[in-house]
């Protein structure tokens, strides 16, 4: 797991500005901070899937964007990931102190919590000797916010890594995500681009690559 700082800064909104000294000096303290708070944790299971179904558990994957998404995949892992209650704790205390702290580090672990996901799909994919697609998480494009619940039950998230879904579908801790990821048919190719601003319909999206 890792904080790239360029990745940092295009979630602050940057787009090339010239960056001062006390701006970048706080970027440096809060990556390290965030490195030292965050406790990463996931949990993973493999399921088979047909037509937007995950047909060993029943669960109907709502949204055209998913489903085209898992087109010719007949299996897929589910994951959910967490960095941690301490990063949730630590973002409080920094909102007291400095708000341009806060808002950095909060950047910061959004940074980690993508790097440590994009390190354990790597894994899964040597694992599994098959490719995968990109993640896409509940909420990319049409797949609704309200997959959450269904995906914490089925992994068993609050007891596996402290991770539970709200009545308003959010989850706890901060910096948590579930997804679903395809497993490429034998013989399937990787695709041109593997960018998960590629396959996500949010062209307006501030963050978007």
């Amino acid at each position: 797991m890792k904080i790239d700082r360029n990745e940092l800064l295009r979630y602050l909104g940057w787009r090339g500005q010239d960056i001062d000294a006390v701006i970048s000096d706080s970027i440096d303290r809060m990556s390290e901070l965030c490195m030292k708070v965050a406790a990463p944790r996931s949990v993973v299971r493999r399921f088979s899937y047909s037509d937007g179904v995950i047909t060993d558990a029943g669960l109907q994957l709502e949204g055209n964007d998913v489903r085209r998404h898992l087109d010719g995949t007949d299996e897929v892992y589910l994951i959910a990931a967490t960095i941690g209650a301490g990063i949730e704790r630590e973002l409080e205390r920094l909102n007291v102190k400095s708000r341009t702290d806060a808002l950095i580090f909060d950047a910061a672990a959004s940074c980690a919590i993508e790097s440590y996901l994009d390190e354990r799909t790597s894994e899964l994919e040597k694992e599994c000797a098959r490719i995968l697609l990109p993640r896409f998480s509940c909420g990319y494009g049409d797949f609704p916010i309200t997959a959450q619940k269904s995906i914490c039950a089925l992994l068993n998230t609050h007891t596996r890594i402290g991770v539970c879904a709200d009545d308003n579908n959010t989850l706890s801790p901060l910096k948590s995500v579930t997804a679903v990821i395809g497993i490429l048919n034998e013989g399937a190719k990787r695709g041109a681009c593997s960018s998960r601003c590629a396959i996500c319909t949010k062209t307006d999206c501030i963050y978007r690559r």
